[in-house]
């Protein structure tokens, strides 16, 4: 009897109902770590040449009590990871919106304009052939107007400002299949029935976050860049409409 309660006890070094599982730690780090007292310094060896990175340290988990830590070790990074996605969520959502309510509104500002500017250079255009039908030259200033005119409908039918919005509508969508996908591995069944997520999912669900977080600081950047380069457009063409509206 003594022998079996040794061998079930995890606390005794002759305790068979054990196995060694690996954390993650920074690789520099790792030649500080070494077997614990009650752990064979043989086992930890041969745990150590079998892991998987070169990051990776074995730990001892004998008996249920560790296994039960292990599980709630898990559980804790995994409601992180979900934390941090619902953060993500958010704010990709302040985003979407902020576009709706600025952007699209502000696109939709200029469309209008340029189609009532475009009726009004038509009439200007049909004016100006007229006089030259009747051979009346145009003057500098009508000539300087021409040329205005016709540098804003250029800028205004440039594509750059199309192609960088589909862009970052494009990366959006992208950013949303990361959220999509790691929320169904959170989500499945056997992670509900509390038996963790292996060792690879977890991998590769700090992977995703990883990089999701990265996209959305280049997304944020992208978002800034193409509103100042808007702003610069509007604030050297739009002061030369004034004018001609009066």
């Amino acid at each position: 009897m003594r022998t079996i309660s040794e061998k079930w006890d995890p606390q005794h070094p002759a305790c068979v109902f054990k196995t060694y599982l690996y954390n993650k730690v920074d690789e520099h780090a790792v030649p500080h770590f070494g077997p614990g007292p009650t752990e064979d310094p043989k086992e930890w060896e041969d745990a150590l040449q079998r892991k998987p990175a070169p990051n990776y340290i074995p730990v001892v988990c004998a008996g249920f009590p560790s296994i039960v830590a292990r599980l709630m070790l898990q559980r804790r990074v995994i409601t992180e990871f979900n934390n941090k996605l619902h953060e993500i969520n958010a704010c990709l959502d302040a985003i979407l919106s902020r576009h709706d309510l600025e952007h699209s509104v502000r696109a939709l500002k200029a469309r209008r304009r340029h189609a009532e500017l475009s009726k009004r250079c038509l009439a200007l255009a049909s004016s100006v052939q007229v006089l030259r039908n009747r051979g009346y030259a145009l003057s500098s200033d009508e000539d300087e107007l021409k040329q205005k005119l016709s540098g804003i409908d250029r800028g205004l039918q440039d594509p750059a400002l199309s192609a960088r919005m589909e862009e970052l509508w494009s990366r959006l969508i992208v950013l949303r299949g990361y959220a999509d996908s790691l929320r169904e591995e959170i989500n499945k069944p056997g992670f509900a029935g509390g038996e963790g997520l292996g060792g690879e999912i977890e991998v590769k669900a700090k992977k995703i976050l990883e990089d999701y977080e990265k996209q959305l600081q280049h997304l944020k950047k992208q978002v800034e860049e193409a509103k100042k380069d808007y702003d610069t457009w509007e604030s050297v063409h739009h002061p030369a409409l004034a004018p001609s509206g009066q």
